[in-house]
């Protein structure tokens, strides 16, 4: 009886141990702004600000990641003469923004560069991730850290990512690459509710290094769909590496009251909710899908495109004549909304609700930012052209009322997207907006989202504008061009 007791214990005890733990984020020893994972630190070699190019990638599963790949595909086949030289317009992106199922494809191009081309379709496209999952999960061991209070299914698939997708690489890797593009995997603050962009001067806050994150958790974080996937947590270390707000955020606080722009107040008080260790302190920081604060992945590049305050602030660039071409190249894997509730009285059910109720505002909001990306593109120029209209109005009075007036620097704006919308046959398009956003796919329909994410990049209008100010075309058929 005394020898079955001590067994019973020990096994008791390797139970427990067994039980999974979150991978933890490390501390920063101390904060310096000119290392770790920033815009700035990273090599430009060919790439030329002149031209300054962002791909952002949206969320939906593995349709979103091969349509998104396929772009990455045309950009690579895409020649465009460019400062003497005829490059690829892939060699010229500067930034890649993405959410959920987009990051993917846009983590693996920055751990691996061009050996994306070679390894990322058999390495997860055609994979049976979502099965793989759950098989993972239902193994002994994956039970056994699943009964861990602070290890959830979103660790599990941290780990499977880390194992079977990146190789296990972590952000030191991207960082020794120190090449552009610079990689934003985008995330939501479940808390707070708003984007949480894996950069350093994110992790800054926190007080943590990045390049100690793999970039499976980053994965797992930017795509854990409620419901699907448990929340990723990281761990708070804010008030002990002497990280020090920059200066806007004070001064944006001060202007909370009077109202001047409550957007940039905002994003003050958000960034404060991280470092304020007296008030409110959060030792643990729990991140969802980014596709619940922005299913497109565009609002980090339109805050970088329209304020000066962003770590990596596109405008500070413009305002400096840095910029003269901005191309902004957004693939949206949107779907149509779901209807079939709506074929009967019956009321709906508990997980159809739920679904509904993080599904239905992660598409309203996407349509809002499009909006605002819209409106950005439309009122980029409008001082440059108002002060065109005054200088020829005042010529028409004469010579002598000429006006002298200094024109801000203008830039050509390419605003491209890639949505299944813009797909003419309807058939075909209904088709693709109705595909699964799970993480396992026929390989005949990747190959097809593949395809067609060339097909509409090509046939966008502004891309066309584009290839004609740059003299570029896209090789098809393996014909060079």
């Amino acid at each position: 009886m005394r020898i079955t007791a001590r067994v019973t214990v020990i096994i008791g005890a390797l139970l427990l141990t067994a039980c999974g733990s979150f991978q933890v984020n490390p501390p920063l020893a101390k904060y310096d702004p000119s290392a770790g994972y920033r815009f700035d630190k990273l090599e430009q070699e060919s790439h030329s600000d002149k031209l300054f190019v962002i791909l952002v990638f949206s969320g939906g599963g593995t349709r979103a990641a091969a349509l998104s790949y396929g772009v990455l595909e045309a950009l690579r086949d895409t020649r465009i003469q460019w400062e003497n030289r005829r490059i690829s317009l892939l060699d010229e992106i500067d930034v890649i923004s993405s959410i959920s199922g987009g990051s993917f494809p846009a983590a693996y191009y920055a751990l691996y560069g061009s050996r994306i081309f070679d390894e990322f379709p058999s390495g997860f496209l055609y994979k049976p991730i979502q099965s793989a999952l759950l098989s993972s999960a239902l193994t002994p061991a994956g039970l056994l850290k699943l009964a861990g209070p602070s290890f959830g299914r979103g660790d599990l698939a941290a780990e499977f990512y880390d194992r079977e997708v990146f190789g296990a690489g972590t952000y030191a890797d991207v960082i020794a690459r120190g090449q552009r593009p610079f990689v934003i995997l985008n995330a939501t603050d479940m808390t707070t509710g708003t984007q949480f962009p894996f950069i350093q001067d994110r992790f800054d806050l926190l007080c943590s290094d990045l390049s100690g994150v793999s970039l499976g958790r980053a994965a797992a974080a930017s795509s854990a769909y409620p419901g699907g996937l448990t929340p990723l947590t990281f761990k708070n270390y804010a008030g002990k590496c002497g990280y020090q707000q920059p200066d806007w955020v004070n001064l944006a606080l001060k202007d909370r009251k009077s109202r001047v722009d409550v957007r940039r107040t905002a994003r003050a008080q958000n960034r404060l909710s991280y470092t304020d260790t007296e008030q409110a302190p959060r030792s643990y920081i729990h991140l969802i899908d980014g596709g619940v604060a922005d299913n497109i992945g565009l609002r980090e590049p339109l805050t970088a495109i329209m304020s000066v305050d962003n770590s990596w602030s596109v405008l500070s660039r413009i305002n400096l004549e840095a910029v003269d071409k901005l191309v902004v190249i957004v693939v949206n894997a949107g779907t149509n909304p779901t209807v079939h509730r709506d074929k009967t009285p019956d009321v709906p059910g508990l997980v159809d609700t739920l679904t509904a109720a993080v599904d239905v505002p992660m598409g309203n909001y996407s349509f809002d930012t499009l909006e605002i990306f819209r409106k950005t593109v439309n009122e980029f120029n409008e001082p440059m052209r108002l002060i065109s209209e005054c200088k020829a109005l005042a010529l028409t009075k004469g010579a002598e009322c000429a006006l002298d007036i200094p024109a801000p620097h203008q830039i050509e704006f390419f605003p491209i997207e890639v949505a299944f919308e813009y797909i003419e046959a309807p058939s075909e398009r209904n088709w693709f907006k109705n595909l699964p956003t799970s993480l396992e796919l026929p390989r005949e329909t990747v190959d097809k989202l593949r395809t067609v994410g060339r097909q509409i990049l090509s046939e966008d209008p502004e891309f066309k504008k584009l290839m004609q100010v740059l003299n570029g075309c896209i090789a098809t058929g393996g014909q060079k061009c």
